[in-house]
């Protein structure tokens, strides 16, 4: 019994093999579900080169093949042998003959001779006998097996070292050392009894073993744990310790903070715009007059430093007053700093984003809206800080940015489509923040036109 051999040979190297132990085809063809895959050649699909006949197997050859086959040890010439016709149910234009025994051949493909396909027959190899098998694969192995834990032993026994036998693996010395080591059984500790209030039964004598309470106001020795506990009251509860004073919250810095608090503070806050007490025109001032005291009786009260006429207040201390009537809170003082006579409240930008076009290839508009939209608080600050500047002369409108998107999902390039504000610095800042965008990486990028819309809230 043999087998088919056959080889697919690529600018004389073989580049596949295979051995048919059962008959089959050997097909050719572009495609992964052929024996061999070979590139166009204008051979049919999946061609069969060699299928099981009645006689062994059948070799069909094309007119275009070329190259030498050897049947029943005849050489000829695969292109004569086509011309000449064969045998066979062979499509047109290609001739079969049947194949067996010691029949060889080397088959061009094409005429350019770059693929070729070897086939040949080569005889089974007879199995080997179980006993011969075992004893030749076994013995090895049983023979190695033995001396290696032979050496093993000797070394473990010879190089035993004293360390800590709990330690595995740790190093490499005390190895051996637990691999021979049994460690002794411990012994089992008895708990000792425990005291149960102030006394304590004896379990053999059956006498009252005493124990010393601890006294209130008596001071002991220091010592140890003891091996029993000390009694004590069962109703006891425990008091955490005060914590210590801190330097700044000592007992004499309290009593400053509560006068400072208490007086400092009260006094202070009378010397605002509209408290009671005081009569202003444009800036800090105070003033006298005459009110009712908290407390039994009438009084007049005067503040500190006080000029002009006024409702004020009266009272034993400083900061009892009581207010009587409508307080002059003055006239109103023109806002401080450069904004001039404006009411001195800053202008806040509002950003809104239109609908953008262009074209976006792989990316979705709810792509590049999710994008945008997570950098719009920073698009905003470049309003907002011109704004600060240039307050009601910065106009508001729609500024269009035109950007490209590469395909990896980074903006290569940016620039302003139209603007109605004519800012170069919003517009500049805007695009640098544009710039540095990162959208999902598709093929062939994107081209977007974004609007932003300002406007001053």
């Amino acid at each position: 019994m043999s087998r088919l051999r056959a080889a697919l040979i690529w600018h004389d190297e073989v580049m596949s093999d295979v051995v048919l132990d059962k008959p089959g085809p050997v097909t050719l063809g572009s495609v992964g579900t052929s024996t061999f895959v070979i590139p166009d050649l204008g051979l049919p699909n999946d061609f069969a080169i060699l299928k099981p006949g009645s006689r062994g197997y059948l070799l069909n050859l094309g007119e275009r093949m070329r190259g030498t086959i050897s049947v029943e040890g005849s050489e000829r010439s695969v292109e004569d042998f086509v011309r000449r016709g064969g045998e066979g149910d062979a499509p047109a234009g290609f001739r079969a003959t049947a194949i067996g025994g010691k029949d060889w051949g080397v088959v061009d493909l094409d005429e350019s001779g770059i693929h070729k396909l070897y086939f040949q027959f080569v005889p089974n190899d007879p199995p080997l006998p179980l006993a011969v098998l075992a004893l030749e694969l076994l013995m090895p192995a049983l023979a190695f097996s033995i001396v290696l834990h032979g050496i093993l032993l000797a070394l473990t026994y010879k190089f035993e070292v004293e360390g800590d036998e709990q330690v595995w693996p740790g190093p490499r010395a005390f190895t051996s050392a637990y691999l021979v080591t049994r460690l002794a059984p411990q012994p089992e500790e008895k708990p000792e009894p425990k005291a149960v209030g102030a006394t304590q039964a004896a379990p053999t004598s059956g006498e009252v073993k005493k124990v010393n309470t601890a006294t209130k106001g008596r001071e002991g020795k220091a010592g140890g744990e003891g091996k029993e506990p000390r009694a004590r009251d069962p109703d006891a509860k425990d008091v955490p310790p005060e914590p210590p004073k801190v330097a700044l919250m000592e007992d004499k810095n309290r009593a400053v903070l509560d006068n400072v608090i208490n007086h400092e503070l009260a006094t202070s806050l009378g010397k605002f715009t509209g408290l009671p007490g005081e009569r202003r025109k444009g800036g800090v001032g105070s003033g006298t007059g005459k009110g009712t005291g908290f407390g039994p009786g009438e009084g007049t009260g005067t503040t500190r430093g006080s000029k002009g006429n006024g409702p004020g207040g009266g009272g034993s201390v400083e900061g009892d007053f009581q207010s009587q009537g409508k307080i002059d809170a003055g006239d109103p003082r023109a806002p401080k700093g450069a904004g001039g006579t404006g009411s001195g409240v800053k202008e806040v930008a509002v950003v809104g984003t239109g609908t953008a076009t262009g074209d976006f290839n792989g990316l979705t508009k709810e792509e590049i809206d999710a994008v945008v939209k997570k950098r719009a608080g920073l698009i905003r600050t470049c309003y907002q800080k011109q704004l600060d500047v240039r307050g009601k002369g910065l106009a508001g409108g729609k500024i269009v940015i035109h950007f490209v998107i590469s395909a990896d999902g980074a903006v290569t390039s940016t620039g302003v489509q139209s603007s109605q504000v004519n800012d170069d610095a919003v517009e500049s800042c805007m695009r640098s923040q544009i710039s540095r965008l990162k959208f999902p990486a598709k093929p062939g990028g994107g081209i977007v036109n974004y609007p932003f819309i300002f406007s001053q809230g």
